[in-house]
């Protein structure tokens, strides 16, 4: 027994000293290095730069603005005659036709007035019968018959003018649209001028946006212009009005667009995004990540020319894709530095090396 556990502890001593052998043999000395970093670069060697040639290529240019539908036609019908509120045919909300009943007035005492205005008619027209005959024989004097001429003229005048009163208490719509306010209840008294409705027309839409100064002139009369809504909608309008005086604040322009409403799906007050082609011009598509500044500020890019150096070249936004932007002022084919610009001066001789179109 004594024997057996001798000899397990031997072979426990021995394992122990192979492995403990095994790991200071493994740390013997420092560990091996291993260097990360380019070899420096010969004295008075250009900077490397990756370039890539690019050839201009046709874009639509779209002006995109931002602004807000109005109804084609907003009114506030009026009562044309006093009285009280008898009866309210039309709601909230409500779609109505041209002509069609709003409400109607008390007749009160029209209904009388009427009928002593047809009746002094008659009375006039026997006189001016009578005073007629009488002038024709000579006896009655022109002086007479004018004055009958004037009396039943006067009284056509108070018939129509009480039959004019009678019609006004109908208030009727305008035009068809939408009644989008009421602001008389029944047995409410109106004066003459009172507001009862506001009526609006949706069957077209009119969007306004401003337009820089430096855009204005490209834009036309009878323009086709693209309204896209937040809900997805979108409707084709044209330009129908440009403003002859700027803004005096932001020295914009405002144009208005008007299009058809089908179904007057879109409600006046909604924010509409109007785009405006003004026609194709040549470019390239480049990522922002291009673009850098000159010593004036001026947004541009970096090319090279037929001698490896660098050149700095202004740029203009023409469209904006998910792709990338659309630039102008670029020459038709050029060798653009795509990597390394930063580290390069317009002037400065590079090292080229070409990338993939």
């Amino acid at each position: 027994m004594r024997k057996s556990v001798l000899v397990a502890l031997a072979l426990v001593l021995i394992v122990g000293l192979w492995i403990g052998s095994g790991f200071w043999s493994e740390h013997k000395g420092p560990p091996p290095q291993t260097s990360t970093s380019t070899a420096p670069s010969a004295p008075g060697q250009p900077p490397s730069v990756q370039v890539q040639a690019l050839q201009a290529s046709s874009v639509a240019q779209v002006l995109h603005l931002m602004g807000v539908t109005a109804p084609k036609r907003q009114v506030d019908v009026p009562a044309q005659t006093k009285g009280t509120v008898a009866a309210l045919e039309a709601s909230t909300g409500a779609l109505v036709e041209e002509g069609q009943l709003l409400a109607r007035i008390d007749m009160g005492d029209r209904t009388s007035r009427l009928r002593e205005a047809q009746a002094l008619l008659e009375q006039r027209e026997t006189e001016y019968q009578a005073a007629t005959q009488l002038s024709r024989k000579n006896l009655q004097s022109a002086t007479e018959l004018t004055r009958s001429q004037t009396l039943l003229d006067s009284a056509k005048a108070s018939l129509e003018a009480i039959r004019l009163d009678i019609r006004r208490t109908e208030v009727r719509a305008p035009f068809a649209g939408v009644v989008e306010q009421r602001f008389v209840q029944l047995g409410d008294y109106l004066d003459i001028g009172h507001k009862a409705f506001r009526l609006l027309d949706l069957s077209k839409l009119k969007v306004k946006g401003q337009v820089a100064e430096r855009e204005v002139s490209r834009v036309r009369l009878g323009m086709p212009a693209d309204l896209a809504f937040i809900d997805g909608q979108r409707l084709r309008g044209e330009i129908t009005f440009i403003s002859r005086a700027s803004d005096s604040a932001t020295r914009t322009f405002m144009v208005e667009v008007t299009a058809d409403n089908p179904g007057l799906s879109i409600s006046a007050g909604m924010t509409a995004k109007i785009s405006l082609k003004l026609g194709d011009r040549r470019g390239h598509r480049l990522s922002p990540a291009v673009l850098t500044l000159d010593d004036e500020g001026r947004v541009g890019v970096k090319v090279i020319d037929d001698n490896a150096t660098v050149r700095f070249i202004p740029v203009e936004l023409i469209a904006d894709s998910p792709e990338g932007m659309w630039l102008g002022g670029l020459p038709e084919r050029v060798e653009l530095i795509t990597v390394g610009h930063e580290f390069v001066s317009a002037g400065q001789r590079v090292t080229v090396s070409r990338g993939v179109q």
